[in-house]
């Protein structure tokens, strides 16, 4: 067991009320599908379910310019319409996870003509000044994963954000959500930004190319203080883009539905998050343009997940716990292990636990008992 596995100053643990799922895609291609798994969430007295409806560009609802999943082979099924209308009354939360900036990473292209990555192959980001090589790229991702994630929209590019909220404003507006919830909110990497459109929008609001910049980078061992400080100024514009995003996302909800929830799953070590994704959350906690963020403390070490906590518990106020939502996976760990991270998390007063995800409690019956009483 982990040292701190004590909870601190007479602190009470929690009970864990707050259950929250994540569930992928594949669970939408039918009304049969989608009902064993409202079925599941009631049996399992999960609270919310984070459940997705925009992947690879696709989506999973209907929508005027978004083509619809092809795995959906019902016709004229609307697998969001289905959800929320089965779920209503149950005590389940139904929140949309979009994912945002990520495209495509399958090796072959999209067949529908009028998927995004077709019709703007000029919003792609890339780490080199001038546009992607789609084939390239994709041939990374199958190589091995951690060469490329596949293929990203570009945040700092002019019209991309614009287009998000577009998506989004549709979504919002047609759909009786109780919650928006964002993944890939974020940068695919550090060296990443670099979109020729991005550049040139930097160069006119600065009046500096970053060109000479990234080749000083590459080339010198040691950055100059007037290097870091350029560099500085190109990360902080970058950065900007994403949480420009999350800023107008708050406003568009605040406008057409301002009960609906705005949560975000995020790189779980909020350093990393900031400094290598871009992805600064702790901002849009405190500026409130975020209503919960949900880290993806997914590692099996018990060591790295309770360092990410503690990263956590020296950035934010007590205040902010109930808005931290603590992101477990089992695709890598035991039940066991699973259990003991979603202890831990009690015991350090993170009492809203999201599992990732639901194809793996029902493909592992083993899995299914870890939101169970008897365990914690």
């Amino acid at each position: 067991t982990h040292p701190n596995l004590i909870a601190g100053e007479g602190d009470e643990v929690p009970p864990l009320d707050h259950r929250y799922l994540w569930v992928t895609r594949d669970v939408l291609k039918s009304k049969m599908t989608i009902n064993n798994m409202v079925n599941f969430a009631i049996e399992k007295n999960i609270n919310h379910l984070f459940v997705q409806v925009r992947g690879r560009g696709y989506s999973f609802y209907e929508s005027e310019f978004i083509p619809k999943s092809q795995i959906l082979n019902e016709g004229e099924f609307d697998p969001l319409a289905y959800l929320l209308d089965i779920a209503k009354g149950k005590g389940i939360k139904i929140h949309a996870w979009m994912n945002v900036y990520i495209l495509w990473s399958s090796k072959s292209l999209p067949k529908h003509e009028r998927h995004i990555l077709h019709m703007r192959q000029e919003w792609l980001d890339t780490t080199e000044e001038w546009p992607v090589d789609v084939e390239k790229q994709l041939n990374m991702v199958t190589v091995n994963n951690y060469g490329s994630e596949g293929l990203f929209l570009s945040p700092n590019h002019p019209d991309v954000n614009g287009y998000l909220i577009k998506v989004f404003r549709e979504l919002i507006t047609n759909y009786d959500i109780d919650g928006l919830h964002l993944d890939y909110i974020r940068y695919q990497d550090a060296d990443y930004g670099r979109n020729p459109y991005a550049i040139a929008r930097f160069k006119n609001e600065s009046g500096n190319d970053p060109g000479p910049w990234f080749l000083e980078m590459e080339r010198s061992t040691i950055a100059s203080p007037r290097l870091i400080g350029d560099m500085k100024r190109w990360n902080n514009f970058k950065r900007k883009a994403v949480t420009s995003l999350v800023k107008d996302t708050r406003a568009l909800v605040n406008e057409i539905r301002p009960d609906c929830i705005i949560s975000a799953a995020v790189k779980p070590n909020l350093y990393v998050a900031r400094e290598r994704y871009f992805q600064e959350w702790n901002v849009w906690l405190a500026a409130g343009y975020m209503d919960w963020v949900v880290p993806m403390n997914y590692s099996p070490k018990m060591r790295e997940f309770a360092r990410n906590i503690d990263v956590i518990n020296d950035n934010f106020p007590k205040k902010y716990r109930e808005k931290i939502i603590m992101g477990i996976a089992l695709h890598n760990q035991k039940p066991s292990e699973a259990v003991e991270k979603i202890q831990f998390s009690r015991l350090e007063q993170f009492p809203r636990i999201s599992v990732f995800s639901y194809n793996i409690m029902i493909k592992d019956s083993r899995y299914t008992s870890v939101f169970d009483k008897e365990n914690h």
